[in-house]
């Protein structure tokens, strides 16, 4: 995933080693886990654009970390793989 978000990053023309983090967050009842993500890069703002493009979602103004679904982190993981 981390891989998938730092292309994305790329894309955007942000060179940051580093851009995101990602943890896998487990959940219960044999439901799909959910990434948490940070956004680490200075260029937040084109990143969060980005993701409500790709996503189709928005993300709050000034928002810096956020939960990815197992469906969104599908779309983001199909996206990597066409490029």
């Amino acid at each position: 995933m981390e891989e998938c978000l730092k292309s994305l990053a790329l894309e955007i023309g942000d060179a940051t080693a580093h851009p995101f983090r990602v943890d896998l967050v487990p959940l219960h009842g044999g439901k799909p886990p959910m990434y948490a993500v940070v956004i680490l890069s200075a260029a937040k703002e084109p990143l969060r654009q980005k993701l409500t493009q790709i996503l189709s979602r928005g993300f709050s103004l000034g928002v810096s970390s956020f939960m990815l679904t197992g469906n969104e982190a599908v779309i983001l993981v199909k996206r990597h793989r066409q490029q």
